[in-house]
């Protein structure tokens, strides 16, 4: 089990719990304060398969907490981490790097992703890997759409992804 470290911060779209260390990210979970920490610390501990040992300090997760509040707030239009992807599936990675390359800006659809990452019946495990994203924000979920354009499932709620989508400048149906 490897030690990460991790913080809260509060941001455009409310607080935030960020893992990592420098430039090396972990996870984001959303909607995450005091209050809910303890339970937010399981749920995180079991999303990351133990991979894990969770470890509170600010100071160690500033940098990346900062990327993320700037990028909400507008004053920054990407990021300069390093994903940590290494405790996931080979196609879950697969997905996951596929979705961090669709541009700000641009949305894509889940049909889209699983022939990017060369499973074109594979929508549904798309789906399901969109859902259980890490690292969202970063790696761009709110990007992809229902294969009508429509805004489907997101972990911080449909209305944080047409916020996010609208930040980025994309068009959405």
């Amino acid at each position: 089990m490897t030690t990460t470290y991790y913080g809260i911060t509060e941001t455009a779209i409310g607080s935030l719990l960020v893992a990592g260390e420098g430039r090396r990210l972990v996870a984001v979970k959303f909607a995450v304060d005091e209050k809910r920490l303890s339970r937010a610390l399981e749920e995180l501990h079991r999303e990351l398969h133990g991979a894990f040992e969770l470890v509170r300090n600010e100071s160690k997760v500033a940098g990346l907490k900062k990327q993320v509040r700037d990028y909400l707030a507008g004053k920054r239009t990407h990021f300069e981490v390093d994903l940590e992807l290494s405790w996931v599936t080979p196609f879950r990675r697969e997905v996951l790097l596929a979705c961090a390359a669709v541009p700000r800006g641009q949305v894509a659809t889940y049909a889209d992703l699983a022939r990017r990452v060369g499973s074109p019946n594979a929508a549904r495990a798309v789906g399901n890997t969109m859902r259980t994203n890490p690292i969202p924000i970063v790696i761009p979920c709110h990007r992809i759409v229902g294969s009508s354009g429509s805004l489907t499932g997101f972990g911080g709620g449909l209305d944080v992804k047409a916020r996010l989508l609208q930040l980025e400048g994309a068009r959405i149906a």
